[in-house]
Order: C-alpha cells, then structure tokens, then sequence
C-alpha cells in the first residue's frame, strides 16, 4: 500500500491564493445546504412517462437542455401535489421508455435525507409538506408496484436502489420522529419487508448486491450495508449472514494497493484513478466492521481527492463508462457524499482539513442557482443536489454502528 503521508502531501494541497480570495463568495455550509433544500421542493413533480434521450452531437447539448429544463418548469406547475423526485439516467424500461420505479423512489428517499438535516426543517412547511407527501409516494410504490416486489435478480435490475435508499430514509425519519402519524403503521410494514427484498435480491454465491450484472458492486452493496447496520442497530430482524457474505464479497474485491474492483472479485491490480468513487464507502463498510483499519479508510479518502480531476473530466458527460478508467458521471456526486461520510469514522485530529477540503472541492461544481448535477440531464439536478447536501451534512448525520459479527455465515441453500 502506499504510504498514506504522500497521498497526503498531494491530495491536501494548500489552498491557493485565488481560492482564499474567493472566501468572501462562499455560501455557509448551513446556507448552502438550506439554499439546496428550497432549490429541491421547488423541483419536486409527479413523474409523467416521457421518452428516452438519445445520444446527440456534443455542441447540441445546451440547447436540449435549456428545452428540458422549460419543459420540466412547465409539468411542475401544472402539477398538483407533488410527491416524488425521480432519479434520471440513460436506462428506461418498457412499455414506453419511462422511468423505472426503482430510480423513482430511490431518488426521491435520497432527497428526503437531504431535506431532513437542513437546520431548517422542523421550520419550512414547504418541505415538511414536500417530505409527507414523498412518504406517501414511496410506500405506495413499493407495495404495490410489482416492479419492486422482492425476488431474485433479473437482469439489468434497478429495484435495488429502491429497497437500500428507501430502508436507509425510513429508518433515519423513525429514529428522528421525523414519520407523520399517518404513515407510521405502514412504515412499520414496510421496514421488514424492505429487508426481505434485499434478501431475495443477494447475489447469488459471493453476496452482496448489484443491479448490473451477477457478481457484487461495491456501490450498490456498500450503500445496503450502511443501511442494514442500521437496521440491526434499531432491533430489526433478518438474516445476519448476507452481511458476512456482502463483507466477504467487499474483501475479495479489494486490491493489495486498496482500490476495488468495479465488480466480482479482485485478481489483479485495478487502475485507483477508477476506482475512487468507490474506495471510499467499501472500505468504510469493511471498517466498520473490523475488516479494515484507519490507514486503509484514509487511503480511501486521499484517493479521491488525489484523483479528483479523473472524475472531474466524466462529470456532466454524455456517454457512461468510458476510456482510460471508465468512470462513469453518474457516480461523480456519489463518491463526494461517500468519501465526505467516510472522513467522519478517521481520527478527530484529520477530519477539520478534510471537512475543509471537501467543501472547497464542492463549491468548485455548485450551480449558479445553488444547485449540482453530475449528469447531462436537468431532472437529475435533485439528485445531485441532495447527494452534495448530504456531503456537506456529513458531519452532523447520526454515527453508523459499527458491525459486530455473532456467528459464522453460511450461504443459504441455492446461493
């Protein structure tokens, strides 16, 4: 592994003088992090199915967005009660090339994250309201929309994110009282049976979760472990074995030099400029767990600011896994919250430099309106704006339990 005081020499640049001039025009984190939240219930619609966006001429871009993003304005006002935030990227399904559910309801839970650790939330009707209703949309979906019903893996299979991002958000609004009474009883529901789905949805052999193919992604199965410790931690029940198996999983695909394979097992070296959006939250998991220790999570956390413009070049972009690293935009805004959550679990004495040089790097891609956005589509301004608010959040989110392993995993039959 190298060693980590040179990743820190290199990743901790001091701030330059342009940087400490432009001080003065840095929002707070509180006022950014509020600014977001108003940009985010502004955005909030009721998804009508619209067709795909095919690839274009790169000079033509602009110009569609500034079409979509009319568009959008236009659906939003002319919309009722609005109860969603639907995640958009380049796969759609049938009948009509629409939204899946599974991008529907996870992008909306991850907004609701968001919108709950503004300091100014049990103040803003708006979002309080905009939050209600979002519960409302996502409860719905998922008990009955047969798209999201538990069942093993099919294919290029997105429910997943529904099921971690929506038990991760039930859970942080049950801890926090944050839940309407209304929707109280069938939250209760619906935690248990979110955890039956990510059970049916385990990959079959190594464990874990992935939504692409049919071996673990560190991504989807990073986020579902934070969840699960979660879930354990508030004294819900489900089989403790498809931690092991996941944290297996996460061991094998992880390099000697630290970096993880983008899925299946590691059995050579694996390029870290790619890896890097997901360095971070695996080894986080792995720590959590006792599988790792603090010089492998802060490698984790230099390497992404060390590889930062490699990221940085994908973001916005058309087109997903591209040469030399294949690093895809869509998890530009993903490594920021991952890596920023990660920076919570070092020691005390590294995390306000850190915390520092996280902010800086997320005001260097915030929007003239407040917002952010990783892809070339307008819509997914919520989400990329909620994954930065949760960023700069990091360090006043409820700690993560560690994982305390209780018996030796076996893999259920037919795994």
């Amino acid at each position: 592994m190298r060693d980590s005081s040179l990743l820190l020499s290199f990743s901790l640049a001091l701030i330059t003088p342009a940087t400490i001039l432009a001080q003065r025009d840095r929002p707070s984190v509180d006022g950014a992090i509020t600014a977001g939240a108003n940009l985010l219930i502004a955005s909030q619609e009721n998804y009508v199915p619209d067709a795909p966006v095919p690839p274009m001429p790169d000079e033509k871009v602009p110009g569609w967005q500034e079409s979509e993003r009319e568009r959008l304005a236009k659906i939003r006002a002319e919309s009722g009660s609005k109860a969603e935030w639907p995640y958009q990227g380049v796969y759609r399904i049938a009948p009509d090339g629409r939204i899946p559910p599974g991008y529907r309801v996870g992008g909306t839970a991850i907004v609701c994250n968001a919108l709950c650790i503004d300091s100014k939330y049990s103040q803003n009707e708006a979002a309080r309201q905009s939050v209600e209703h979002a519960i409302g949309f996502m409860l719905d979906e998922l008990e009955s929309n047969e798209k999201l019903a538990p069942g093993p893996k099919e294919g290029y299979d997105v429910r997943g994110w529904a099921h971690t991002y929506a038990l991760d958000f039930l859970l942080f609004a049950k801890r926090h009282d944050l839940l309407p009474e209304k929707y109280t009883e069938r939250v209760e529901k619906m935690i248990p049976h979110l955890l039956e789905c990510l059970a049916a949805n385990e990959v079959k052999g190594q464990g874990g979760w992935n939504y692409a193919g049919n071996s673990l992604s560190p991504f989807m199965t990073g986020s579902t472990l934070l969840a699960l410790y979660q879930a354990r931690e508030m004294g819900y029940e489900f089989d403790h074995g498809m931690v092991e198996r996941a944290l297996d999983g996460l061991d094998a695909a992880r390099t000697k030099t630290g970096s993880f394979i983008y899925s299946g097992t590691a059995n050579g070296p694996v390029a870290m400029p790619g890896a890097c959006a997901r360095a971070a939250i695996a080894e986080l998991c792995l720590f959590l767990a006792g599988r790792s220790d603090e010089m492998r999570l802060r490698n984790a956390v230099y390497a992404f600011f060390a590889h930062y413009e490699d990221l940085l070049v994908r973001k916005s972009q058309q087109g997903t896994h591209v040469a030399p690293y294949g690093v895809a935009p869509y998890y530009f805004m993903y490594a920021h919250t991952y890596a920023a959550l990660a920076i919570e679990y070092l020691p005390r004495v590294d995390r306000q430099a850190l915390r520092k040089k996280m902010q800086e790097t997320l005001w260097s891609t915030r929007e003239a309106d407040g917002g952010w956005n990783d892809r070339i589509f307008p819509r997914s301004k919520s989400y990329s704006t909620a994954m930065a608010m949760l960023a700069l959040g990091a360090p006043r989110l409820d700690r993560i339990p560690e994982w305390k392993s209780v018996s030796a995993a076996a893999a259920p039959e037919g795994k």
